[in-house]
C-alpha cells in the first residue's frame, strides 16, 4: 500500500512547462501501488514497449514478470471499476447502458479525453466511457496475457515492494 491520488485524469494533471503537478487530492488515500500506475497508463501508454519503459521508470529497473502481471491485472480491475461506476452507478435512468451497440475504441476515447475533447460531465460521454472500458475488458479477458498474469500472481506470494 502506498499513497495514491486515486483520481488521476487530465484535468488533475497540470504542466508548468517543466514539471507535471498533480492537483485535487481529495480522493487520496493508501491504495495498491499499481492503481495510479494503471490509471495513468490508460492515457499515456500505447503499447508493450511503452509499458515496459513506463514501469522501468517507476521501479528503477526492468519490471519482473510478477510486476508486469500485477500491473496488467490492475488494468483489468480498473476497466471493470470504470464500467461499473460510469455505466451502472452514474447512469442516466433515461438512457440505460446499451449492451448491443458497438463498443467505442478504448485508445481513441482516451486520446480524445487527454486532448480535452471529451468531458465526462455529459451523461452520454459517461455511457460511452463505460462502454469503452467494458469493450477493452472483454477483449483483454480473452487474451493469453490475462490467464498468464493470473497464473504468475497466483504462484508468487506477496513480496514487500511489489
Amino acid at each position: 500500500m502506498v499513497a495514491c491520488h486515486n483520481d488521476l485524469k487530465p484535468e488533475n494533471i497540470l504542466f508548468d512547462g517543466t514539471n507535471p503537478w498533480l492537483v485535487d487530492w481529495e480522493a487520496a488515500f493508501l491504495n495498491d501501488r499499481y492503481t495510479d500506475l494503471a490509471v495513468i497508463a490508460n492515457f499515456a501508454v500505447n503499447n508493450d514497449h511503452e509499458e515496459k519503459a513506463y514501469l522501468k521508470a517507476y521501479f528503477g529497473s526492468d519490471a519482473t514478470d510478477y510486476q508486469l502481471a500485477r500491473f496488467y491485472l490492475m488494468q483489468q480491475l480498473l476497466h471493470f471499476f470504470y464500467f461499473t461506476f460510469f455505466g451502472l452507478i452514474c447512469f442516466n435512468a433515461n438512457q440505460p447502458v446499451d449492451f448491443t451497440a458497438p463498443y467505442p475504441n478504448f485508445r481513441e476515447f482516451h486520446d480524445r479525453m487527454w486532448a480535452g475533447r471529451v468531458n465526462l460531465v455529459n451523461a452520454d460521454a459517461r455511457q460511452q466511457y463505460a462502454r469503452a472500458h467494458l469493450g477493452q475488458l472483454l477483449h483483454n479477458l480473452q487474451q493469453g496475457r490475462f490467464a498468464k498474469a493470473l497464473a504468475i500472481v497466483k504462484s508468487n506470494s506477496y513480496k514487500p515492494g511489489d
